[in-house]
């Protein structure tokens, strides 16, 4: 049986087998250069041996250095902490679906993919791709499968940075580590989601905040060990024994018994005569050193993850200072989400669509936006405004602005204040009944709405229907003059000479009030 076509070319012009698609290209092994097992790399860091690491790592070799770079997530507190606050605040953003066009459509394509992207395993994806944050690269690979007669991502699955590389000749494409080919293998198309952190120009692993921070988790190693070895020694409170003159080589020895002891038990007796004294430990201002020198270089962590350091510490400067770095952190939240969101459009919403709905020319996006405090305030306002100054503006667009979706048609719909939705095929009874006495523009209710129809207003629609006949004495004299007439004067003549009569009309009148009053008073 041949193997289905897609309707799509791949990043090498030829056909995409779809069945391809459904086999994950990536799988560990138990062994070989794709195992999930490794050895340790940050045990005994020395700088020559990071030197090495991070010379071999330009040259190709990647291996020891995206371990390493994985294993100070794991023990640098600092390092954890800040990276991930900045992967979470690029995760937590809500993501909007932008249509192609107002059109049909594009509508229910932006819909498929707003489905796409709120199952539970996107949101993981997401997740996964921030880490590149740290290593330069992150690779999420897309098992495809058929959902409801729908091609849609039945897995996504992280892989080891380890597994992949990157090509000889250009060092930006990456290739799948291969025993059998130092050159590795090329991915799959639409197989995976390659996101690139881009937080520098260059070569992708070298744009990775790992590739600064390693040099602050060595050093701050060693002086957390100095400080450590230091306060083992001068952390510890003095114990200074004192023996009378002339004490026997016994009696020192005792002393000295007692003593070492009492470190331990807190306890101890000794001779008469002899005394023990605890001397306060003064290691505070030699250990001030090792913290400052800790301390700067968490500062300095700070600084390369988060551009800068009162986030996690509260350093003097009051509001001022944490408001202009908070707006420096948005700067780059912003940066990250338009980078993820480009990776996200182009790997995996243009396939999805392309595979479900065939090539477009023009295909929906997704969005991170990153919502300022204002924003949605003022471009509510902004839009009030030009609406009421006779722009135009479409509904879809305001809604994808502020991420709402288009609503079905069987839709419970939310209407302003004073206003209700209006029936299906209203009678023209009810039609006269929801007369709008609300404000068409901010939807107050200006007057009471006017209730059912009664049985003087069923009088009323009775005697509209023979009011040309009612009224035909006194307006056809009229009429006819007008019509005869051949200038204002002479129609001034003819008026006079008219003889309208209302009699008829008068009559009429005046038994219809009659009535009227005589079912207001049955009704009171």
């Amino acid at each position: 049986m041949a193997d289905p076509v897609s309707p799509i070319l791949g990043p090498d012009g030829r056909p995409v087998r779809r069945k391809l698609l459904m086999e994950p290209q990536a799988e560990p092994e138990l062994t070989g250069i794709r195992s999930v097992w490794t050895e340790p790399v940050a045990t005994g860091l020395t700088p020559d041996r990071l030197a090495s690491i991070l010379r071999r790592a330009d040259e190709g070799d990647l291996h020891d250095f995206l371990i390493l770079a994985e294993e100070i997530e794991e023990r640098e507190p600092q390092y954890a902490t800040v990276l991930g606050n900045r992967r979470r605040a690029l995760t937590l953003i809500e993501p909007t679906v932008v249509a192609a066009s107002d059109d049909k459509p594009d509508q229910e394509i932006a819909d498929a993919v707003r489905e796409l992207i709120a199952r539970p395993d996107f949101a993981f994806a997401l997740e996964d791709l921030t880490d590149a944050l740290g290593k330069g690269f992150s690779a999420v690979e897309i098992v495809w499968g058929t959902e409801k007669g729908r091609w849609v991502p039945a897995e996504y699955r992280w892989r080891e940075p380890w597994f992949f590389q990157f090509d000889r000749r250009t060092g930006k494409t990456v290739m799948l580590r291969d025993q059998g080919n130092p050159e590795g293998v090329a991915l799959n198309p639409y197989g995976f989601m390659v996101h690139l952190a881009r937080l520098k120009t260059g070569k992708p692993w070298r744009a990775g905040l790992a590739r600064i921070a390693v040099w602050s988790f060595m050093l701050k190693g060693f002086s957390a060990k100095d400080w450590m070895a230091f306060l083992e020694v001068y952390g510890i409170p003095w114990r200074l024994g004192k023996y009378r003159s002339g004490a026997t080589a016994e009696e020192k020895h005792t002393l000295m018994r007692a003593v070492r002891g009492i470190a331990g038990d807190a306890a101890a007796i000794v001779p008469e005569g002899m005394e023990i004294e605890i001397l306060e430990a003064s290691a505070s201002r030699g250990s001030d050193a090792f913290e400052k020198k800790c301390r700067y270089l968490d500062e300095q962590v700070s600084k390369i993850v988060l551009g800068q350091t009162t986030t996690t510490d509260a350093i003097s400067g009051g509001h001022a200072v944490s408001k202009e770095h908070q707006e420096v952190r948005r700067d780059i939240q912003k940066a990250d989400a338009r980078n993820l969101a480009a990776t996200i459009n182009a790997q995996l919403i243009e396939p999805f669509v392309a595979f479900n709905f065939g090539p477009q020319e023009v295909y929906p996006r997704v969005a991170l936006p990153v919502p300022d405090p204002e924003d949605l305030k003022a471009l509510m306002e902004a839009t009030e405004k030009f609406v009421k100054l006779g722009g135009k503006v479409g509904m879809s667009v305001v809604r994808d602005k502020i991420g709402f979706e288009d609503p079905d048609e069987d839709e419970e719909l939310l209407t302003p204040p004073g206003r209700e939705p209006p029936a299906e095929d209203p009678q023209p009874a009810q039609a006269r009944a929801r007369h709008g006495s609300g404000c068409p523009v901010h939807g107050h209710t200006l007057a009471r709405e006017m209730p059912e129809p009664d049985e003087i207003d069923e009088l009323v629609e009775d005697e509209l229907d023979e009011w040309e006949e009612i009224a035909a004495p006194l307006v056809e004299p009229i009429m006819k003059a007008v019509e005869e007439a051949t200038s204002f004067e002479d129609l001034e003549e003819r008026l006079k000479s008219a003889h309208p009569d209302g009699e008829t009309l008068a009559r009429r009148l005046a038994v219809l009030t009659t009535i009227a009053r005589g079912l207001g008073d049955v009704s009171d």
